[in-house]
């Protein structure tokens, strides 16, 4: 209990360091690419037809279509561009701590930037829609009577709207919390390939995997049928798992949640090794 108590003083002394003016300006303009170019087309196109939009469907739309969704692993790798922290001051925490305590904090100080990153956008969504949405458990006539009554106009913005593989596997909140569940696994792996290459001096080449393994992942989704389901970009798109038509199951669920633990475990398990041995001194690693 007591070195739970510690990692949690970790992440906490992380997390207040990592609020700066210049994460907050980041969000800021991610929130203004989103809001301009998924959260009001959407509501363009639900005035111009008269339907309504249930509260969850934007973000849940961000977090399945594989051009939107890979936005977030991208902002997530820019705001935690210096992570793990290795100032002076951090040194301190790591001999005083301990060095597995220190990486376990550092880890769940990363979870929750992710998390507040994905709460913000999920903010943003409802202020955008505010008086302009509907608010129930059940998918819009946005998403399920378009094509019936307005063809031309589901033509024309295909991209606003959620496959029907995606909706036939469960409620607006089962589906969101999912999508959520997996991305949040997929920034668990990147922030322990951001712990990876610091301990190994190569900072800026993990920020480069990162990036390299999701716009590869999401070109694969597109493009590369054959390989698509070896990269974790896959893994962590829930629409993905389902016919785009017929919604029958492509690849479960739990096999995409027990592929990102391995996945981690691994990871985690190097993060350890390294972190006994990385020397400490001189605010290097």
């Amino acid at each position: 209990m007591q070195k739970l108590h510690k990692v949690c003083w970790i992440a906490g002394i992380e997390y207040r360091k990592w609020l700066t003016l210049k994460n907050i300006l980041i969000l800021l303009f991610s929130i203004l690419f989103l809001g301009e170019y998924v959260f009001s087309d959407m509501l363009r196109v639900a005035q111009m037809t008269g339907l309504q939009i249930n509260y969850l469907e934007p973000m849940a739309l961000v977090m399945s279509f594989e051009f939107y969704v890979l936005v977030i692993p991208l902002i997530i790798t820019v705001v935690l561009s210096g992570f793990p922290d290795k100032s002076a001051g951090n040194i301190f925490v790591v001999v005083r701590m301990g060095r597995m305590t220190w990486l376990l904090g550092e880890i769940l100080f990363g979870i929750l930037a992710g998390a507040t990153c994905l709460l913000v956008f999920f903010a943003a969504s409802f202020v955008w829609g505010l008086g302009s949405v509907q608010y129930s458990n059940q998918w819009s006539p946005f998403m399920t009577e378009i094509y019936d009554k307005f063809p031309e106009v589901f033509a024309q913005n295909d991209r606003l709207f959620l496959e029907s593989g995606t909706m036939a596997h469960g409620t607006p909140i089962r589906v969101t919390l999912i999508c959520v569940g997996l991305l949040l696994l997929y920034f668990v792996m990147m922030i322990q390939v951001l712990c990876l290459f610091r301990f190994l001096g190569r900072q800026k080449t993990g920020l480069m995997i990162n990036i390299a393994i999701t716009v590869f992942g999401a070109v694969a989704v597109s493009f590369m049928e054959n390989i698509k389901w070896y990269l974790p970009m896959t893994h962590a798109i829930f629409g993905e798992h389902f016919d785009k038509f017929f919604a029958e199951p492509i690849v479960p669920l739990p096999y995409s949640a027990v592929y990102f633990l391995v996945l981690n475990g691994v990871l985690l398990a190097v993060n350890m090794r390294l972190a006994k041995r990385c020397m400490i001194a001189d605010g290097k690693w």
